[in-house]
């Protein structure tokens, strides 16, 4: 392999899975120095998502359990994850580029790559007597950094909306810090943020206008500013629920004609209001029984069909051309609470080594810049 240029042995080595390479690790210091490099972490993590591989479900009761998505015939294994001395109440805040933000019964939050077991526990930030907050999770490309945003929603005696506190932590600055609050009314109290294009999403109402709670404002990360999307334009004179999701990097929106169907809408173009197209419509009963709720998941690999979970427990896919359902199931989970995607990657914790590492190859642009010379005109 001496023979072969770094970047071929890059490229070959980026179709592996993670549990192969870190094996591979061990091979030789060349192996280990390249496949810890940032830049492979990123060849590989984009590898995965543009061929749609690597990719597991999350599976939540008691415990957390994932699933390959390329073999649901597997059996489903047991994940241990790093709240277990008090995982009652474990449940996934957030999941961005195969690290997950998880929290437990009693408030505790955890960063964590349950490809490479690292991890990272946050300080602990109080929530008082509040009864309303919410959590988003997701990665400032500005800054190269990893965020976690909290949301508390306090009321007066009389019940308005007074205060929406929100507050980061970052892995850059390794503490919470509070920002402008949210001049908007959260629409679904416990409905954590979907993370898309570099900002935090949630369904909302205008202080101004309670009535209107099919609103969605996006938290941008990198500059920690609010903004309204644009939305398309819903019929005139019916009523619905509107709920926030991501399906494979694009916003998308549930919305809920309740007691008749649910139609699914997905944003191409993030920001662009022409982009908007409809996925696909259901009509109540259709698929599976009467449901309560209906989430789209991620892509079949051949892009013809998308995972969707009913009432948190029922997966099924769902063929776009032929608009038939399949049922599945994960084979050693009885039940599930709740489902979510999680891409399997090499991504670190250590701020400090992807700024080292990025650090180093400006510096080595630098040089080879100025080892190519330059001739001064007169």
């Amino acid at each position: 392999m001496s023979n072969f240029p770094l970047d071929i042995i890059a490229d070959i080595l980026s179709r592996l899975s993670v549990k192969d390479l870190l094996c591979l690790r061990c091979v030789s210091k060349t192996f280990d120095s390249l496949i810890q490099s940032s830049d492979f972490v990123v060849l590989h993590l984009n590898r995965s998502i543009n061929t749609r591989t690597n990719r597991v479900l999350i599976l939540k009761n008691s415990d957390l359990n994932f699933v390959d998505l390329a073999s649901f015939e597997s059996f489903a294994t047991r994940l241990e994850h790093p709240l277990m001395d008090c995982q009652d109440g474990i449940k996934v805040l957030g999941s961005c580029n195969g690290l997950l933000c998880v929290s437990n019964v009693i408030d505790d939050i955890a960063v964590w790559n349950p490809s490479t077991k690292e991890y990272l526990i946050l300080p602990t930030l109080s929530l008082g007597d509040c009864q309303v907050f919410v959590y988003g999770f997701g990665y400032d490309s500005v800054n190269d950094d990893y965020k976690v945003v909290r949301i508390i929603q306090s009321f007066r005696v009389e019940g308005k909306v007074f205060e929406l506190e929100v507050k980061v932590w970052s892995f850059g600055e390794k503490g919470w810090r509070r920002i402008e609050d949210l001049p908007y009314v959260l629409s679904f109290p416990g409905a954590n943020g979907v993370f898309v294009c570099g900002a935090l999403h949630w369904a909302v109402s205008r202080k101004d206008e309670p009535e209107n709670v099919n609103t969605i404002v996006a938290l941008d990360l990198g500059v920690e500013e609010y903004r309204e999307v644009p939305q398309l334009e819903y019929p005139d004179g019916e009523e619905f629920h509107l709920e926030v999701g991501v399906l494979e990097g694009c916003l998308c929106v549930i919305a809920d004609y309740v007691d008749s169907h649910v139609d699914l809408w997905v944003m191409r173009e993030y920001g662009v209001k022409e982009s908007w197209t409809k996925l696909l419509s259901l009509a109540f009963g259709e698929v599976t029984d009467p449901f309560r709720s209906v989430k789209p998941l991620v892509y079949s690999r051949g892009g013809d069909q998308v995972l969707l979970v009913f009432d948190s427990i029922k997966l099924f896919w769902y063929d776009l051309e032929k608009k038939k359902a399949t049922r599945v199931k994960a084979r050693g989970v009885l039940f599930s609470y709740e489902s979510d995607i999680c891409l399997q990657s090499l991504v670190s914790l250590d701020v400090k080594k992807r700024n080292d590492a990025r650090q180093q190859k400006e510096e080595d642009e630098k040089d080879d810049f100025l080892s190519v010379g330059f001739t001064l005109v007169l």
